[in-house]
């Protein structure tokens, strides 16, 4: 069983993605592959957004604790995703957060 330290960085999250995708087989799975499969859960967090939002619900009516599960869980195989494909191309994606965010800090948006 692959474990992840609580209160992990961000570090521990790819290299816990890694550990994952070792154990199941699916580094074999390339770069653009992993894009349309993140693609997909996109389409998937979507769903969960509207149903979540109790638009087009599809006459269901889902009940909120459970759109906010269905939600949570579509968020962690986005972010899931988002790790793996971060691994394939060697991004740290703690510190291309933290540049980032520090580039947005100076930007203005109109």
């Amino acid at each position: 069983m692959i474990k992840l330290p609580e209160n992990a960085a961000m570090k521990d999250y790819q290299r816990y993605i890694h550990e994952l995708e070792t154990m199941h087989g699916w580094l074999k799975v390339d770069l653009v592959h992993n894009c349309f499969l993140m693609g997909e859960e996109m389409g998937e967090l979507f769903k969960a957004v509207r149903r979540y939002n109790k638009l087009f619900d599809e006459g269901q009516g889902t009940p909120t604790e459970q759109a906010r599960a269905n939600l949570a869980e579509e968020l962690v195989d986005v972010f899931n995703y988002l790790l793996a494909i971060s691994n394939r191309v060697g991004v740290d994606l703690e510190q291309a957060f933290r540049e980032k965010n520090e580039r947005n800090q100076q930007r203005t948006w109109s």
